[in-house]
């Protein structure tokens, strides 16, 4: 239990968000870490989810990429699953 209180608990992100700006939000009930780098972000969910949430969860992080960032998600270029969505932005 305490392991897997551990996990949950830390976000790194992928080797090219390093040194990436970090925001931590509460979106639905669910603990994100969003990290920034130019026009790309990534979306990294911090709490357990169970198998029925999971199907939602993808389109979950990409709200919360687009909260963060004030940018949209650009169609067709976002990657990942229900604990960690990469997406190209586009910017006002």
């Amino acid at each position: 239990m305490i392991a897997l209180a551990m996990i949950t608990a830390c976000a790194s992100p992928s080797p090219e968000f390093a040194g990436a700006t970090q925001t931590r939000l509460v979106l639905d009930g669910v603990r994100v870490a969003v990290f920034q780098q130019g026009n790309r972000a990534q979306a990294i969910r911090l709490d357990y989810a169970r198998r029925i949430e999971q199907r939602a969860m993808p389109a979950r992080l990409v709200a919360a990429i687009e909260q963060v960032t004030g940018c949209t998600a650009r169609p067709g270029r976002v990657q990942g699953d229900s604990g960690v969505i990469t997406a190209d932005l586009i910017c006002p």
